[in-house]
């Protein structure tokens, strides 16, 4: 990841290549420890009409406390604030299936599965994952 994340964030950033690019965004905050400047691709998946972000990489805690992020995602750059959620097991299985259902591929959610093999809400739930929610502030 440390030689594929530089060249996905520059392509991300990129308004004529990022457009072609639709589940891909790229993540932008503070650090709130460090106070440095982060940017991290994500896949951006529309959970009952909300974007989130599944991961379970350590960066998720900076939105513990809900922290303003900036999200480019097809060009288009966008402000808000992100939040981690605290979930059960049970409603991040239900999540990851309906992302999987809405088109997004086990890769994109960070999943191993054998071909063609449909995961259950249940088998998901099983996986350590945790949901970051985005709201934007439009207009």
């Amino acid at each position: 990841m440390r030689m594929i994340n530089p060249l996905v964030r520059r392509v991300l950033s990129n308004p004529r290549l990022g457009r072609r690019i639709t589940l891909q965004a790229l993540l932008e905050f503070t650090g709130r420890r460090s106070g440095k400047t982060i940017r991290v691709p994500v896949c951006l998946h529309t959970i009952d009409g909300v974007p989130t972000v599944f991961t379970e990489r350590p960066w998720r805690l900076n939105f513990a406390d809900a922290a303003p992020v900036v999200i480019t995602q097809q060009g288009r750059t966008r402000r808000g604030r992100a939040v981690l959620l605290r979930s059960t097991p049970q409603e991040l299985g239900t999540a990851m299936r309906i992302a999987l259902d809405n088109g997004a591929t086990p890769f994109e959610l960070g999943l191993k599965t054998s071909r063609g093999h449909k995961p259950t809400a249940d088998e998901l739930s099983t996986i350590a994952r945790a949901m970051i929610r985005l709201d934007f502030n439009e207009g």
